[in-house]
């Protein structure tokens, strides 16, 4: 490989890796509909499991045990979801405001969804680590799928010296966690006995153009200009997706340092995901908006389905919720909050 292709593949490495995101986060916040971010759900079909692989493999923090289920009437209306009872387990990423939600579902009719890296809906979560080695080696003994060739990490060197060690993994449900080791390490607030220092999502889509166009201009992200398609060897065969060609961008949450990457591949065989809110497999983004009726109104004119019972957000206590499904099969939970409300 000439030094010219490893260093573009390092440097499209380090953007899949959150390295984009230092170079955004001195933006300002974006003064669009989007003012804020919660968690990335998962739907999970059983959420002991899943906690057993985030919490003791990955080693992201988890304050409380999983809640026990209920049927609380806002959820079922928000998620439109009736008779159905859910479980959330709350984990936090050291060094990213971005938490980690699994949620289980009982009580409805559920289809557990499968996807491959490629498939557009197929949602990943992205970590940095201050030492893979450790990891790799209880992602080994947890005898976790891991797609990456070789089922090692790939080592990438760039033109400025730069190193980056990448894998890319699945969690029970099929869900991606793309795992990365910089050196050197990017700033953090992660402390010092925490081998995770920071996270970011990505989701893979149908069409870069059109997903841009929703994010961009009806929710307000800054979105980065999308690359030219790629199909580096090396890169696809870290990602599992050998033969491929894969283009992306990226943009913070507006009010936020968090990075979202957007990804779109060709050259491969692809299956877009439509899947239920209680359908493991599916994914979900809680963002905080100024005003959920205009911001729901807006996205419905663009042509992005409204999941919420009746089609309208709904009420606790003073905030205001809503979910809708955009053309990737992402889920988006738009919450407000404050004396708007009131």
């Amino acid at each position: 490989m000439t030094r010219e292709n490893m260093t573009r593949v390092a440097a499209a490495l380090v953007m899949l890796v959150g390295g984009a995101a230092g170079a955004l986060a001195q933006a300002p916040a974006d003064p669009g509909v989007v003012v804020g971010v919660g968690g990335f759900s998962h739907i999970v079909a059983n959420v002991e499991k899943s906690v057993e692989f985030y919490r003791d493999v990955l080693d992201l923090e988890m304050p409380n045990p999983p809640r026990a289920f209920d049927s609380t009437q806002w959820i079922i209306d928000m998620g439109n979801t009736p008779g159905a009872q859910s479980r959330p387990a709350i984990l936090r990423i050291p060094g990213s405001k971005l938490g980690v939600e699994l949620i289980d579902y009982k009580d409805i009719d559920r289809q557990a969804a499968h996807p491959r890296f490629q498939d557009p809906g197929a949602a990943s979560l992205i970590l940095t680590v201050r030492d893979i080695d450790p990891l790799m080696a209880k992602l080994k003994a947890a005898n976790a799928h891991i797609n990456s060739k070789g089922g090692e990490p790939a080592t990438i060197t760039g033109a400025n010296g730069s190193h980056s060690r990448v894998v890319f993994v699945q969690d029970p449900d099929g869900f991606f966690i793309e795992i990365s080791q910089r050196d050197p390490a990017p700033p953090t607030s992660a402390p010092t006995t925490s081998n995770i220092i920071g996270g970011a999502f990505e989701i893979i889509v149908a069409d870069l153009d059109r997903t841009l166009r929703l994010y961009h201009d009806v929710l307000g992200f800054q979105t980065q200009p999308p690359t030219a398609f790629d199909g580096t060897k090396l890169m696809m065969d870290t990602a599992g997706t050998p033969g491929a060609q894969f283009r992306r961008s990226s943009a913070l949450i507006p009010g936020t340092s968090v990075m979202m990457a957007f990804m779109e591949f060709k050259d491969i065989d692809r299956k877009p995901l439509h899947t239920r809110v209680q359908d493991p497999g599916t994914a979900i983004l809680q963002v905080g908006v100024r005003d959920v009726d205009a911001t729901m109104k807006a996205l419905k004119a663009t042509g992005v389905t409204v999941i919420s019972k009746n089609g309208e957000p709904v009420m606790n206590g003073t905030s205001k919720f809503c979910l809708v499904r955009d053309p990737n099969n992402l889920f988006l939970e738009l919450f407000q909050r404050g004396p708007r409300l009131q």
